[in-house]
């Protein structure tokens, strides 16, 4: 890995866990400046948010990794404009769709307060500033996408919170339209200063390229985002929505791995691109085997660690009135330790769209019938089943299909030993930490989280060195060093 890609991923992973650490404050200041009800629709409310945001995008933010990179500046502007005008008319479908008037939501969403107007005028904006969060990257400005990335989520929480102080659920929904106003006149200053306003006429040769390559990974990945919520929405249709705020509680744990996937894979994407456009596969795969290496090593710890200190993070940071939260974010730590290896983005720039739209069609249906199963017969905690079958199936299968089109051994495709040692390490001090735990030294929950979390620290970075991947680490967030080829993979 280069040292200016080094750079550009340390830099947005930094933007990223500086959003996702004040995203994740947020909840904590509105479970306790809201009413119960006020924040059960808040969290409704972002239910229905995260579909939309699921299905509405298309894709077409990320598409501009695929064809800004290749792309001469001067012809840059149509895939730019194009996609805004694309994304506003979604936002807007999405926003009519989720409104109270839809039978087809459950009856909590339907009876949330405000929704009629919230809806409507927030994903508007909502879907169209979401291409602020790619198009700086996408153009070659890394360092200006972390400063976006960083601004925008001091604002997002500074306006929410001073909304939040009201007690009243509609304020904050103001205040998250304004805010997404905010950000949407943010996007169309930097579209104006780099790539001018001459929107029309349209090219359709551009259009019809992007939409084509677009809408297959678009529907792909809303599928496979619908069924990772599959388990919120079977949730949310059975049981009341104070229990479903629990039970969101519990899926906190989800945006960890998403927020290291996406920081690596956006700044990945576009060296990605060029390298497929030169027929570079082996260049590919060396670089996926790297990056996925980088996020093991930060992403397998966490898990084992969230899992150990379940009932002390909901119990310090949300309550004990919501512990039942705490099964819940064990279920899926375990179940993510399946996806911290993943080669989705391989299958974008091979153009394996199809494959994937046909596999998480699949997966979503199996994903309501296991979460449906699962909630039926275990409460709560059984409605985040779902997600431990299907996102160990849908990776499997990505594998399975990447090594049909590269040719590529699924065993040569990572470097499965290091990999395995580092899950080792990871579960090993995990288990010495539960016993820790469960010697009840120490009788305030936060004091004893902290020495949990100290021990787990230092017994993952014993195990480490006795597993002999300390040196890999180093290389690999301190100096570049030479990759081994696909063929020669421990």
């Amino acid at each position: 890995m280069s040292a200016s890609l080094k750079r550009g991923a340390v830099s947005l992973t930094a933007a990223n866990m500086l959003d996702f650490g004040l995203q994740f404050m947020l909840p904590i200041a509105l479970v306790r400046l809201l009413p119960t009800a006020a924040f059960a629709d808040y969290r409704l409310a972002w239910l229905a948010i995260a579909t939309a945001m699921a299905v509405a995008p298309f894709a077409l933010p990320r598409s501009l990794f695929y064809f800004l990179p290749r792309t001469e500046q001067s012809a840059r502007a149509a895939y730019v404009h194009q996609t805004l005008l694309m994304l506003l008319f979604s936002g807007a479908c999405a926003g009519l769709l989720l409104g109270p008037w839809n039978p087809l939501l459950p009856a909590s969403l339907r009876a949330m307060h405000s929704a009629a107007w919230f809806m409507p005028a927030f994903l508007t904006l909502w879907v169209a500033a979401n291409l602020i969060e790619y198009l700086p990257n996408a153009g070659g400005d890394v360092p200006g996408q972390a400063r976006t990335i960083v601004g925008l989520a001091v604002l997002r929480v500074l306006m929410v919170a001073a909304a939040a102080l009201s007690g009243r659920a509609d304020v904050v929904f103001g205040a998250l339209v304004l805010y997404a106003a905010i950000k949407v006149a943010l996007l169309l200053v930097h579209i104006g200063r780099n790539y001018g306003w001459k929107v029309f006429p349209l090219d359709r040769g551009a259009l019809r390229t992007q939409w084509v390559y677009a809408v297959p990974f678009g529907l792909a990945s809303a599928l496979f985002l619908l069924r990772g919520q599959a388990d919120q929405w079977v949730a949310a249709a059975l049981f009341p929505a104070s229990a479903f705020a629990a039970f969101s509680i519990g899926a906190v744990i989800m945006p960890v791995v998403a927020l290291v996937r996406n920081s690596v894979n956006n700044a990945i994407s576009p060296r990605l691109s060029k390298l497929e456009s030169s027929k570079d596969q082996a260049g590919m795969l060396r670089l996926n085997q790297r990056a996925n290496l980088a996020a093991a090593f930060v992403l397998l710890p966490t898990l084992v660690l969230s899992a150990v200190l379940a009932v002390h993070i909901v119990t310090v940071v949300y309550t004990a009135k919501y512990l039942i939260a705490a099964d819940v974010m064990r279920i899926n730590a375990l179940a993510l330790l399946g996806v911290a290896v993943e080669v989705s983005t391989l299958t974008v720039v091979l153009n394996q769209g199809r494959f994937l739209l046909m596999a998480d069609g699949v997966m979503l249906f199996i994903s309501l019938a296991a979460g449906f199963i699962g909630a039926t017969l275990f409460g709560i905690p059984g409605a985040a089943l779902g997600n431990v079958v299907t996102l160990a199936a849908g990776n499997a299968f990505s594998f399975w299909r990447v090594s049909r089109v590269t040719g590529v051994p699924v065993r040569r495709l990572q470097r499965w030993g290091t990999l395995l040692r580092i899950l080792g390490a990871a579960l090993g001090a995990g288990a010495l930490a539960a016993l820790f735990d469960h010697a009840d030294l120490v009788a305030a929950p936060f004091i004893e989280a902290l020495l949990i979390g100290l021990v787990y620290c230092l017994l993952y970075a014993v195990l480490l060195k006795l597993a002999g991947v300390v040196p890999e680490a180093r290389a690999l967030f301190t100096h570049q060093v030479p990759s081994p080829t696909p063929s020669t993979q421990d």
